[in-house]
């Protein structure tokens, strides 16, 4: 990855720098390809996904909802500018998967329970590897329904922590329903023991290794 830091990409929105803003685009789109392909069912535009994603990043810079005080990225959060805990292309994976689910919900591919649990259409899955696929395919979208699949409090806190690398601390911090550094501790291992059960039953229902 790239060698520059946050602070320098904020510079370069703000200041409108063409050739560092190629730059940050080329940077923005590898981090995404590499981090966020597993969460995205294949009916998905991922292109449009990860174009209005970073769209929205850029306004929030140019807007100075984001921008560089002392050294510090900050955003402006419920009246407040406070500095970021996580670095700008987490940021970025952060709106691309609201966007996805947004994006999923109004096409109707998903079906939802008070917004509390997400559940792949029917007809979208398979009991075998569909022709024309390839195993690292189908491993992907097993990954992806299982993801989809999660209560919204296991796919937060999964979220937070495995992919915009927030500390458990970090974490309680903005989850009022977990009371204590423990019990979020447990929940995170709990969700993540329930995920990996369903993806594992899941490859072995098609004959994949685990």
């Amino acid at each position: 990855m790239s060698k520059w830091t946050d602070i320098e990409m904020v510079d370069a929105v703000q200041r409108r720098d063409n050739m560092r803003l190629e730059r940050m685009y080329r940077d923005c789109k590898t981090y995404f390809s590499t981090h966020a392909m597993a969460f995205f069912v294949a009916e998905t535009n991922v292109d449009d996904v990860f174009q209005e994603s970073l769209i929205h990043l850029w306004r929030e810079i140019e807007t100075r909802r984001i921008e560089a005080v002392d050294g510090k990225v900050c955003r402006w959060v419920n009246g407040e500018r406070r500095p970021m805990t996580s670095s700008l292309l987490t940021f970025l994976l952060a709106i691309a998967k609201r966007k996805h689910w947004e994006l999923l919900r109004k096409d109707r591919l998903l079906l939802t329970d008070n917004d509390r649990t997400l559940e792949v259409l029917d007809a979208q899955r398979y009991d075998t590897v569909p022709d024309g696929l390839s195993e690292a395919d189908v491993r992907e979208r097993v990954i992806a329904d299982a993801v989809l699949g999660m209560t919204q409090r296991c796919r937060e806190i999964l979220t937070m922590f495995y992919y915009e690398h927030r500390t458990l601390d970090e974490i309680l911090a903005v989850r009022a329903e977990n009371q204590s550094k423990i019990g979020l501790k447990t929940s995170k291992y709990k969700c993540m023991q329930r995920l990996r059960q369903t993806v594992y039953d899941r490859f072995r229902q098609l004959g994949l290794h685990a």
